[in-house]
C-alpha cells in the first residue's frame, strides 16, 4: 500500500512521514505540497535516514502521482500563528482544504482520507460531503486528546502513563469530552471525583493555550507524528486496533450531521467498527455541547 501525505513539507506532515517510514510498513510514502524544494530536500535527506530501518520510499510528488495511493494523509494548511482556540483556524484554511478536495476527487477515486488540518471534526466532514465518499473511510486526526488526558491523569495521581487506559472523545478542541467513567490503571478503574476532573479538563484546555502563547509559529509536531503514525500503522498493517478518531456520524449515540471523536476499530478500508462507550448523564450532556458547536461550525460553509 502506498500513502500520499499533502502538506509534507509541513512540521507534521515531515515527522510523520518519518516516523511512519521507520515502520516499514507502507511501500512508498509520497510526499505533496507546494514548496517543492523543501518536498525533495526531505525525500533526499529521508532516503538515506531509512536505510538503517526499513525498505519504505520516501519521494517527492504532485498531486497527479497520488492515484495509486490507498491512503492520504491531509497535514496542509495556512501558516501557522496565534490563536485562542482551534477554530479560528476554520477561516484560515477552507481555501486550501477546498483546494486539496478538488485535487484529490480529480486524481484519486477511492483513498481512504485521514484530515489532520483544523478545525479537524468540521472539515473532515465537509470533506466527506464534498468528495462523497464511504463515510468509514473518512477519519479526522484527533488522538492527540486522548494521550494527553493519560498524560495528565498520570501526572496528577503520580502513575505509570504506560498503564493507563482513557480517551477523549467529541470535539478536537476545547469542547473535548474525557471519558473519566472509564479510566482504568493497570485494568482497573481508576475513581476520579468532581474537583480533580475540573482540574484535569482544565489543564487539558490551558495547554493549548500556554503553547500558543510561546507563538513559536509551529505546531504540535512531535505529538502528533507519534499518534498519526500509530493510526497509519493500523490502517497499513489491517489490525483493527481501537484509536480515537474522528468519524461522520449517522445516529450513533443520537448524532447525524456531524463528525465527532469515537474510539473506532481500524483496518486498511478505514473504521470497521465504532465503539460505543456508555456514558454517564454529565458526558452525554457534554457530547451533545460538543456536537452542537461543531454543527455550528459546518453551518458557516458551503456544502
Amino acid at each position: 500500500m502506498k500513502l500520499a501525505i499533502i502538506g509534507g513539507s509541513g512540521a507534521i506532515g515531515s515527522t510523520t512521514a518519518f516516523l511512519t517510514a521507520q515502520k516499514g510498513i507502507y511501500e512508498e510514502i509520497k510526499l505533496l505540497g507546494r514548496k517543492h524544494n523543501v518536498l525533495k530536500h526531505h525525500a533526499m535527506d529521508m532516503e538515506h535516514a531509512m536505510m538503517p530501518f526499513s525498505g519504505t520510499k520516501v519521494t517527492a510528488a504532485e498531486y497527479a502521482g497520488m492515484g495509486d495511493c490507498g491512503v492520504i494523509f491531509i497535514a496542509a494548511g495556512a501558516p501557522e500563528r496565534k490563536v485562542e482556540t482551534r477554530e479560528e483556524y476554520l477561516r484560515d484554511n477552507i481555501k486550501v482544504v477546498d483546494e486539496i478536495a478538488e485535487n484529490i476527487r480529480k486524481y484519486n477515486e477511492d483513498a481512504l482520507i485521514l484530515t489532520a488540518t483544523n478545525p479537524i471534526d468540521v472539515f473532515n466532514f465537509y470533506l466527506y460531503k464534498k468528495l462523497g465518499r464511504d463515510r468509514m473511510k473518512m477519519l479526522g486526526f484527533s488522538a492527540n486528546d486522548s494521550l494527553r488526558l493519560r498524560w495528565a491523569l498520570a501526572e496528577r495521581f503520580n502513575l505509570d502513563f504506560h498503564k493507563i487506559e482513557g480517551c477523549c472523545l467529541g470535539e478536537h478542541g476545547e469542547s473535548q469530552v474525557p471519558l473519566f467513567s472509564s479510566v482504568k490503571y493497570e485494568g482497573i478503574p481508576i475513581k476520579v471525583d468532581d474537583e480533580i476532573k475540573y482540574e484535569i479538563k482544565s489543564r487539558l484546555v490551558n495547554w493549548f493555550l500556554e503553547f500558543q502563547n510561546l507563538d513559536a509559529k509551529r505546531t504540535s509536531s512531535w505529538t502528533s507524528a507519534v499518534t498519526a503514525s500509530e493510526v497509519l500503522e493500523a490502517i497499513g498493517l489491517d489490525s483493527g486496533k481501537i484509536i480515537p478518531c474522528s468519524v461522520p456520524l449517522e445516529g450513533e449515540l443520537g448524532y447525524e450531521n456531524v463528525s465527532m471523536g469515537m474510539m473506532v476499530s481500524l483496518g486498511k478500508d478505514g473504521v470497521r467498527e465504532i465503539i460505543l462507550p456508555t456514558l454517564t448523564e454529565k458526558e452525554k450532556s457534554d457530547l451533545d455541547l460538543a456536537a452542537d458547536k461543531i454543527r455550528n461550525q459546518i453551518a458557516h460553509l458551503s456544502i
